[in-house]
């Protein structure tokens, strides 16, 4: 326990460089992982970094714009990177991290063949638990480790500003004893008894360590793997400089100002990294420009935390509040990125905007592809457990009749209809469903038409208008429509008849006088499981012959409140 309570000294903020982070690193952990698991990702031979082109997409999916212009800019992204390096930290990606040595010459490492691979089991166990339980896991990842394999010493955390000392001499002496783990959860103990939306100031945080807890990141009596490293005392690491990449001299530690210039400037480097990049504090930087020795510091001066910060540390984090609104809108109101919720969400609906509260809006077209995808889907009984609550009458019925629509017929996307031989080599791995033993629909198009050509086939893809079916070449065997087709005939002279077999199937119309009645009617007809085509500028109703008794239920069901005469139009 912290002894005695930290009395911090609260700040006004006018005229200092105010900073908060825009990036939510947990959706963009969840966008990472969803880009790296629906495709394959090379990483590049040389440097085992994303590729340029893998990079430019990823940085469209993150929380914040910021990435887009940081690779317009500069070619690259610290902030994807610094989340690529998570998710390798949580295993739930893996790929070759050592390489191989091209040759005794190699001074340096190569990554032929690296692809990322997914581990769907670790992962899924992740999104199941609790939000508070998974914040839990991430906070202990990034306390346990320091991205980019250095400390707050040395290096500039990815959304800090602050440089970092030489790293000259940095694995001997006190460092390879130090467990930085253990500061950094004393810091965010210190942290905890701030009051939400008030601005400390950095420097009374760095005097309450040095009067009461001097010994918080160096002990008094360090451990030192080298007995010569003794000579140079706790603080032999550490050099300062006039400028970048000299010598520099060391921080004697009998100097009054030692500690400010050693636990001083890893505070401020603290602040700006691990509860910055997580999103619970923001903090303030001088304007002035710096020119005191290397590397800077007081030049973070002032720090406040948030609520979400404090609800994380109290454990006081709910559960996602999900609200299915009248207009189709499904509102979800999370402080954490409600991971698991918006999954079950995202393929049903169009992303209106994302914030604490997100907001969504249910789409037919989705929603009629889930239906067609998966046999077991209940979308109603989904959105209701979810939420918690019966859904509005006027969605509930909506849905209905999509779910009457989806019966049907099978909505398709991104797929193409295939015709050739029945026995095409390895076609199975492409086969969505078989209507035929030579038609069948597939998947991934692109990839199909290149593994047919390596089997030294020669693939042909017509594209048809809408309006009308493409002719096909001659000597096409197809059951569609062929260039020479009625022509060759018609040369012959040939003239065969082939038996025709024409179903039809009789619509019923009703021309309403009002809409009120029209809504009406179309709602038994929808809870009577009727398919029915509603045309609200003609205010008609059309169903199949086959279900007019369930109409003359639904008439009946109305005279109620109507009386009902049915005309039929000559």
């Amino acid at each position: 326990m912290m002894e005695p309570k930290p009395n911090l000294t609260p700040t006004n903020i006018d005229g200092l460089s105010v900073f908060s982070n825009q990036y939510d690193l947990r959706h963009d952990l969840h966008a990472f992982i969803e880009y790296v698991h629906d495709r394959e990702v090379k990483r590049s031979h040389r440097s085992n970094e994303l590729s340029g082109s893998d990079t430019k997409r990823l940085a469209k999916l993150m929380s914040a714009s910021y990435a887009i212009e940081e690779v317009e800019t500069k070619g690259y992204s610290e902030w994807i990177n610094y989340v690529d390096e998570l998710a390798l930290l949580f295993k739930f990606v893996k790929y070759d991290t050592e390489g191989t040595y091209a040759g005794y010459t190699s001074r340096e490492p190569s990554f032929p063949d690296n692809y990322i691979e997914f581990d769907a089991k670790r992962y899924e166990e992740f999104i199941d638990l609790p939000l508070i339980e998974q914040e839990k896991k991430l906070l202990d990842i990034l306390v346990k480790n320091y991205i980019d394999g250095k400390n707050e010493f040395y290096v500039t955390s990815v959304l800090g500003r602050l440089s970092g000392f030489s790293t000259w001499g940095s694995a001997t002496g006190i460092m390879p004893g130090l467990d930085f783990a253990k500061p950094r959860r004393f810091l965010i103990e210190i942290l905890q008894s701030c009051k939400a939306g008030v601005w400390y100031t950095t420097s009374s945080l760095i005097q309450y360590l040095k009067e009461h807890h001097p010994f918080f990141l160096i002990p008094q009596k360090p451990k030192y793997e080298y007995e010569h490293d003794a000579k140079d005392g706790r603080y032999g690491n550490f050099r300062e400089e006039k400028e970048k990449w000299g010598r520099g001299t060391h921080i004697p530690e009998h100097d009054a100002d030692a500690f400010l210039r050693v636990e001083g400037r890893y505070v401020e480097r603290f602040l700006e990294g691990l509860p910055l990049i997580l999103g619970y504090i923001e903090v303030a930087y001088s304007k002035i420009e710096y020119k005191g020795l290397l590397p800077e510091m007081n030049q973070l001066l002032a720090f406040r935390v948030n609520d979400k910060f404090l609800h994380v540390m109290s454990g006081e984090i709910i559960e996602p509040k999900v609200t299915v609104q009248p207009n189709f809108e499904v509102h979800v109101e999370s402080e954490l990125y409600p991971v698991r919720t918006l999954a079950q969400l995202t393929k049903l609906v169009d992303v209106v905007a994302k914030d604490r509260t997100s907001i969504l809006k249910l789409q037919k077209k989705k929603v009629l592809t889930q239906l067609s995808q998966r046999e077991d889907l209940d979308v109603i009984k989904l959105l209701e457990n979810i939420s918690g609550k019966k859904l509005p009458q006027n969605v509930r019925i909506e849905l209905e009749e999509w779910i009457g629509v989806s019966e049907a017929f099978t909505l398709y996307e991104k797929v193409v209809l295939l015709e050739g031989d029945k026995d095409l080599p390895d076609i199975d791995q492409f086969t969505i469903e078989s209507i035929s033993p030579t038609m069948r629909i597939v998947h991934s198009p692109d990839r199909l038409f290149t593994h047919l050509e390596q089997k030294e086939l020669i693939p042909l893809h017509i594209k048809h208008r809408s309006s009308a079916l493409t002719p096909l070449p001659d000597g096409a065997h197809t059951v569609f429509p062929k260039r020479e087709t009625s022509v060759s005939k018609s040369k012959a002279g040939a003239k065969v008849k082939k038996p025709v077999t024409i179903k039809r199937e009789v619509q019923i119309t009703f021309h309403f006088p009002a809409k009120e009645l029209m809504e009406e009617f179309r709602k038994g007809l929808i809870a009577a499981r009727c398919p029915v085509a509603a045309d609200w500028g003609k205010l008609t109703l059309s169903f199949a012959r086959q279900y007019e008794s369930e109409a003359k239920k639904v008439s009946e069901a109305l005279k109620q409140d109507y009386t009902i005469q049915i005309e039929d139009i000559a």
